[in-house]
């Protein structure tokens, strides 16, 4: 008697959300019920726990959705809460959103997909609307819009209006977690050396303001910006859209030679001195 096989396709997943905690049982449950009432069902949750000692595993269990992914284990902060889910995530786009964040409608990640389904980018973005007040926005603010490539070096896209390809964590796994507050930048400045960026107009979250990012500065990011932007970059700052940076970039210069990296020391004087015959 012979056998026949049957082979299936399986369609894959659009969305993994992410979202990472660490006593998060007050916020958590709003956070959840802005996913799991969406019109797209088309998702998974992981949520990536830092051991929490209140009842944050209390709540996500109350919920008994199959959806949702609950791992727990100590960390050293939110990047690494987030890189360890990136290695679970099985969706075709990753979205990051903070434990006391919400998605800003029930259709929003329907609306989302009619974009990302025709896109080739590796990263999309929108907006998202601040709720309370940081340094650089006020409550209710729509934040921020399209963000060209010469905002991007000033000023970065707010991580819960992104959607990152898994094609972006196929060639650079992980966030750099020696950035402990601006690893989302450092990993958005990457991907717009490296993807097609682009901007829909979807306001696709409820960004609570006040969290580190907010507040906090991040001296070894400031210090190492501008040596990873060459790095990311290279031959493509030849360009009149870096020329205001010209001094960011000529201070790279001892930096890596400090570090021995003599071709981009000496691709940072190369274009130090491009941008000076531009003037």
């Amino acid at each position: 008697m012979g056998f026949e096989y049957f082979h299936t396709t399986v369609k894959e997943m659009t969305y993994s959300i992410i979202v990472p905690t660490f006593n998060s049982a007050n916020t958590i449950q709003e956070c959840l019920h802005s996913i799991l009432n969406q019109s797209c069902e088309d998702l998974e949750i992981l949520i990536s726990d830092g051991a929490s000692t209140d009842a944050t595993r209390e709540v996500v269990e109350s919920f008994n959705d199959n959806r949702i992914k609950f791992f727990s284990e100590p960390d050293k902060g939110v990047y690494f809460a987030m890189n360890k889910a990136i290695g679970r995530a099985s969706g075709k786009w990753l979205l990051f959103i903070g434990s006391d964040d919400t998605l800003y409608t029930n259709k929003v990640l329907e609306e989302m997909k009619g974009y990302l389904d025709k896109t080739d980018a590796g990263m999309v973005y929108g907006s998202v609307k601040i709720v309370g007040s940081a340094p650089w926005a006020e409550d209710g603010e729509i934040y921020r819009g399209e963000t060209p490539l010469t905002t991007l070096l000033v000023n970065n896209i707010c991580h819960q209006a992104i959607c990152y390809s898994r094609e972006v964590f196929n060639s650079r796994s992980s966030y750099n977690t020696d950035y402990p507050i601006c690893a989302d930048y450092d990993l958005n400045l990457f991907c717009a050396s490296r993807y097609k960026l682009e901007y829909v107009p979807v306001i696709l979250s409820n960004f609570k303001a006040g969290g580190l990012s907010s507040l906090v500065d991040d001296p070894v990011f400031r210090k190492e910006k501008w040596t990873n932007i060459v790095n990311y970059f290279g031959e493509k700052l030849f360009d009149k859209s870096f020329q205001p940076h010209r001094k960011s970039i000529r201070k790279t210069i001892p930096l890596f030679l400090k570090k021995a990296e003599f071709r981009n020391a000496l691709l940072a004087m190369r274009l130090y001195l491009y941008y000076r015959r531009k003037k």
